[in-house]
């Protein structure tokens, strides 16, 4: 290196006054540049990370609140686990199901009410539920269903991929809840 050293300065030598200037300025120009560029991709990054960390917490929150009011709904009802539907909650039923459907952006294509099916101490009230989303908002849809305050069972789980998108996914399932008679 301390060879090259006189080479380089008989080379600048050479340099006209404003060709000096020149070189000076772009070489200020591209070290400046790799010095904001560099830290600045980092951060970026970063930036990022914590704004999909960011949104991934509040959706989190979002849940737990969703938990806690259920809970706070079954404290206040003195029961301490599922309850069986009587006529005038049966409507509540579908109700509970299609707001939770719409919580999680799962889209209620259709609703098929089916007939009582009495049995000896209460009776099966079902549902048959056409649904349109992703196949993460339809599970989580799923999870929310069983964690419901009455007590919902679900059969008959039928997904199929949608052919008009790639990421949305149609599923047909029958939801039954169990009312007191």
């Amino acid at each position: 290196m301390a060879d090259n050293l006189p080479v380089l300065s008989d080379y600048w030598r050479k340099f006209s006054k404003r060709e000096r200037v020149i070189t000076v300025i772009t070489l200020f120009c591209v070290l400046s540049l790799l010095l904001y560029q560099f830290p600045y991709a980092m951060m970026e990054k970063s930036v990022i990370s914590l704004h999909m960390n960011i949104v991934s917490t509040e959706k989190d929150i979002l849940d737990m609140n969703a938990q806690i009011a259920d809970l706070q709904r079954r404290a206040a009802g003195g029961s301490s686990g599922w309850e069986l539907t009587d006529r005038q909650n049966a409507v509540t039923f579908f109700e509970d199901v299609s707001d939770e459907a719409r919580r999680l952006g799962v889209g209620l294509v259709a609703v098929h009410p089916t007939q009582e099916i009495d049995k000896e101490k209460y009776k099966e009230v079902s549902l048959n539920l056409d649904l349109k989303g992703r196949y993460r908002d339809l599970g989580g849809y799923f999870k929310r269903l069983e964690g419901l305050h009455r007590l919902v069972n679900v059969r008959k789980i039928r997904l199929e991929s949608c052919p008009d998108s790639a990421s949305v996914c149609a599923a047909q399932i029958e939801a039954v809840t169990y009312m007191s008679k």
